[in-house]
């Protein structure tokens, strides 16, 4: 398969996803480059750390403008300061490398990303509810 058609059959498959199962694959994502950054940071490697932190904060970024702040409520307030708070983690860490640092916002995400997977999960198990006779 050429890497275009991958490209297109990967669009294709996350375009399919719900909302939570999107942001799921997202926190995976964000938890690769947070690893990744922890790692570059054990080598000593500040392009490779800056590199995946960045995409760490692209991947924050997303989850953050993708809120939907009038139906989230409450909710969508306490994920807009989370995630905030994740980018300045996100940006000292890059700025001042400390692995232990990172190592906290790892388990951090990890930890809510788990809750994500439990609560896309338990939603994906719900039934559909019918459609109404018209």
């Amino acid at each position: 398969m050429t890497t275009r058609a991958s490209n297109r059959y990967q669009a294709m498959e996350i375009e399919g996803l719900s909302g939570p199962r999107l942001v799921v694959l997202v926190y995976a994502n964000l938890l690769a480059a947070l690893r990744q950054g922890h790692r570059a940071i054990g080598l000593q490697d500040h392009e490779a750390r800056s590199k995946s932190l960045c995409r760490a904060r692209d991947l924050v970024a997303e989850l953050l403008l993708t809120l939907d702040r009038e139906a989230g409520g409450q909710l969508a307030g306490n994920l807009t300061a989370l995630y905030l708070f994740y980018i300045r983690e996100i940006t000292q860490v890059d700025l001042h490398p400390d692995a232990i640092r990172l190592a906290k916002l790892i388990e951090l995400v990890a930890t809510l990303h788990e809750a994500w997977q439990q609560a896309a999960a338990q939603l994906a198990e719900q039934p559909v509810p019918a459609l109404a006779d018209a």
